[in-house]
């Protein structure tokens, strides 16, 4: 028997076929569902690490001395930070804190970060309450710094504008699936990613 009639005899089945068609089904499916659960942990983590970042920006903002071409008065004595509070999850404000009460107030907004890919704060704790789980006793946080300090001042405040809580501040994203990552702000400046 020479070699090309042996391989004109020998073939696939139609069994064998569909065989091998239902493995690489079942292949393709584990690889698309792995696929969109690495996705899903990517989107929140890169939303993670640009808050970060933004909390970075306000510290070196504030000890480089960075003038505020917004406000009227002093520019270069002006604390930045962040600032969320709980009627909306899904954004933040950097800030610029042009009356030095370590705290946002109406138009110090220099910019609005919205969270995308389906990416929302889902908890805002200080050291002993929550605030975006079942509406709790705090109603909005902020992270700021003022130089020559680089230790960050962290108000926990209630609808009332008093406060509720101490540091260190922990700020809990979620992704659209499930997926979460702690931010940490400590009283010292340090902040990471959990």
């Amino acid at each position: 028997m020479n070699f090309l009639t042996f391989f004109k005899k020998k073939g696939f089945t139609l069994i064998e076929l569909m065989v091998v068609m239902s493995i690489a089904t079942i292949m393709m499916a584990v690889l698309i569902f792995q696929q969109n659960k690495w996705s899903d942990q990517l989107s929140v983590n890169t939303q993670a690490y640009e808050m970060v970042l933004m909390i970075r920006q306000a510290q070196i903002y504030s000890l480089g001395v960075r003038e505020d071409t917004g406000g009227t008065g002093d520019k270069f004595n002006v604390g930045y930070g962040i600032y969320m509070n709980q009627s909306n999850a899904n954004q933040y404000i950097y800030f610029a804190d042009r009356d030095g009460d370590q705290k946002y107030d109406s138009g110090e907004a220099i910019e609005t970060k919205t969270f995308s890919r389906g990416v929302t704060i889902k908890d805002v704790c200080g050291s002993s309450n929550c605030f975006f789980v079942g509406g709790g006793p705090l109603w909005q946080a902020s992270i700021s710094f003022f130089r020559p300090e680089t230790k960050a001042n962290i108000k926990l405040l209630n609808n009332g504008g008093n406060p509720v809580d101490t540091p260190p501040v922990t700020i809990k994203l979620q992704s659209s699936g499930g997926r979460e990552v702690n931010i940490i702000a400590e009283a010292n400046g340090q902040v990471s990613v959990q």
